[in-house]
C-alpha cells in the first residue's frame, strides 16, 4: 500500500519533531549534568536532519525513477568524499591533541556527520537535478 505524497511527508515531519524533541530534551540534561557529548546526542541531531529531509524528499523519491536514482547515486558520490574528509579532520585532531573524545563519542559524531552528510546531499542535488 502506498501512502500519498501528503501524507508521507506529514509522517516525516512528525518523526522529525519527534526526534526534535528528543534532541533538545537529552542535549539539555548532559549540558546540565555537565557531561556534554557523551555520544549519543549527535545521533539524535543526525535522525532529526534525516527526519527533514526525507519530508522534503519525499515526493520525489516515492517515484523510483531516473531523476531520484541519479540524485541517489552523486549523492551517496560526493558524501564519500566529505566522509573522507571528515575522518583525516579527526585524525590530523588526534595526532595534535585538539580532540579529547573516547571511542563511542568519536564514533557517534562521525554516525552523526555520515547521516547529514548523505541526506543533505540529497536534498541539495534534488534542487540542481
Amino acid at each position: 500500500m502506498q501512502m500519498s505524497s501528503k501524507a508521507g511527508r506529514r509522517t516525516f515531519i512528525i518523526f522529525g519533531l519527534i526526534f526534535l524533541s528528543y534532541s533538545i530534551l537529552i542535549n539539555f540534561a548532559t549540558i546540565s549534568t555537565g557531561n556534554f557529548l557523551a555520544g549519543h546526542e549527535a545521533v539524535f541531531i543526525g535522525t532529526t536532519i534525516m527526519c527533514f529531509c526525507l519530508a522534503y524528499l519525499y515526493p520525489q523519491f516515492k517515484e523510483n525513477d531516473e531523476r531520484s536514482k541519479r540524485i541517489k547515486e552523486k549523492g551517496m558520490f560526493f558524501s564519500y568524499f566529505f566522509i573522507l574528509g571528515y575522518m583525516v579532520l579527526l585524525i590530523f585532531l588526534f595526532q595534535i591533541d585538539g580532540f579529547m573524545l573516547d571511542g563511542l563519542q568519536t564514533v557517534s559524531l562521525l554516525a552523526a556527520l555520515t547521516i547529514s552528510t548523505v541526506f543533505i546531499s540529497f536534498v541539495v542535488l534534488s534542487r540542481r537535478y
